[in-house]
């Protein structure tokens, strides 16, 4: 890598893929992670909070006891190569508009399929606010307030935004100070769902589902050319799959099967005989790989459950993998070798009885661009659409290249250089 590494945001909910996304990052050279915004989704943005400190004490703890973590976390304050504390600040704990939902469903209560109730060795002790925190500067304002003070204070396009949940924290921060927002250079959602079904609802992916107003809202900005937007869809992440005994230690499977197996496990609770050691010495996992492999058992019995394969998807991650591949680009659309961009059309359906966060793509070949025919004056006058109009129209891709859309994701590397980035990165293990 040449250069300063990119100065990131990372806007997430801290449930079971953010967690792998979240250390990633952490365990990349080329990102600085400036800031983490929690937002609500996954669990209620306090709990979200209390998770990302669950995952820097474990990490404190294998730092201190494992050289080579601490030198691949190296970019941690107190570690060589560090800039300063990552900020961390909690935002919105609910939508701009429409009920409110979390993904308790899959996540567990707590976002970390219920590993506080079922592991609560896992929760650091309760914090002296009059302390400072060893690895994080934890400010008391809104998230969006600290999100536009970085990118005021900070040089123009250079930090990016990546988006793991819902984005009412960027929604907040792009009414309260567009020209401010629009500094940034670009935002990589994970979010949506355009051609293949929904994982919350039939069509809707539920980053989309818990605040498609603030969907549309960031949508639109990237349509008025504010900001780029790129977008990691269900299209390209549900193909990205590491399986889960490459992630569950093999002591703690082998637990689980002693219990049970994981299709006994949908509810989450401790693993008897599972020791643990600061330094993985013994075959033992360490503090991060216990706390990895607790968390997953309950999403493993989960996918046996409903048939699924028996990997884990990595939603959140090929976002942050995006940004890390693109880190040195001046622009994120920019070319960078096995990935693959492609402009889209469609809105965010955002009051829909059944398909509320539907991203709904205009099929008819017209290019009409989700145009209502019935608010149409000259199709009420004339009954149809002028034949001349229709055929100035009707190639869809005249001029996509000039337009304002979002950028969507639609080829990366492929599942394995992911596979092999996040098992070295994140655990240090060597495939």
């Amino acid at each position: 890598m040449s250069g300063s590494p990119r100065k990131i945001i990372l806007d997430t909910d801290p449930g079971v893929d953010d967690v792998l996304a979240i250390l990633l990052a952490l365990a990349s050279p080329e990102v600085d992670v400036r800031l983490i915004s929690i937002v609500f989704g996954n669990t209620h943005a306090p709990v979200a909070h209390s998770n990302l400190l669950k995952i820097y004490h474990l990490l404190a703890s294998e730092l201190v006891a494992i050289p080579e973590a601490a030198i691949r976390y190296g970019r941690l304050e107190g570690q060589e190569g560090a800039v300063g504390k990552t900020v961390v600040a909690v935002g919105e704990d609910g939508p701009i508009g429409g009920e409110k939902a979390v993904a308790a469903y899959f996540h567990g209560k707590d976002g970390l399929s219920n590993i506080s109730e079922t592991h609560p060795h896992f929760t650091p002790p309760e914090r002296d606010p009059t302390i400072p925190h060893q690895h994080l500067d934890i400010d008391d304002r809104p998230s969006y307030e600290v999100m536009l003070e970085i990118l005021r204070t900070e040089p123009e396009n250079s930090v990016t935004i990546v988006a793991l949940g819902p984005l009412t924290n960027l929604a907040h921060a792009f009414r309260a100070d567009p020209t401010t927002f629009a500094r940034v250079g670009g935002v990589v959602w994970m979010g949506g769902a355009l051609d293949v079904p929904g994982n919350t609802s039939p069509v809707s992916e539920f980053n989309c589902f818990a605040d498609p107003f603030a969907a549309e809202q960031i949508l639109t900005g990237a349509k008025e050319g504010k900001f780029e937007l790129i977008m990691a869809p269900l299209d390209i992440t549900t193909p990205h799959q590491v399986p889960f005994s490459d992630l569950i230690h093999p002591s703690i499977a082998a637990a689980a099967a002693a219990q049970g197996g994981p299709a006994k496990l949908t509810n989450g609770y401790p693993l008897k005989g599972v020791k643990t050691s600061p330094t993985g010495e013994h075959g033992e996992p360490t503090p991060i790989q216990a706390f990895v492999g607790a968390m997953l058992l309950r999403v493993r019995g989960l996918q046996a459950s409903f048939g699924l394969p028996d990997a884990m998807e990595m939603h959140d991650p090929v976002a942050v993998w995006f940004a890390i591949a693109h880190a040195g680009s001046t622009k994120l659309s920019s070319s960078v070798d096995g990935w693959g961009l492609q402009k889209r059309e469609f809105r965010v359906e955002r009051v829909g009885e059944i398909t509320r966060g539907m991203c709904v793509v205009d099929r008819r070949g017209t290019g009409e661009d989700s145009h209502d025919r019935t608010k149409d004056e000259k199709i009420g006058k004339g009954g149809a659409v002028p034949s001349l109009q229709v055929e100035e129209t009707s190639k869809e891709e005249e001029g996509k290249e000039d337009k304002k859309l979002p950028w969507v994701i639609v080829k990366t590397p492929g599942s394995e250089p992911l596979r092999k980035m996040i098992l070295g990165r994140v655990f240090g293990t060597q495939v």
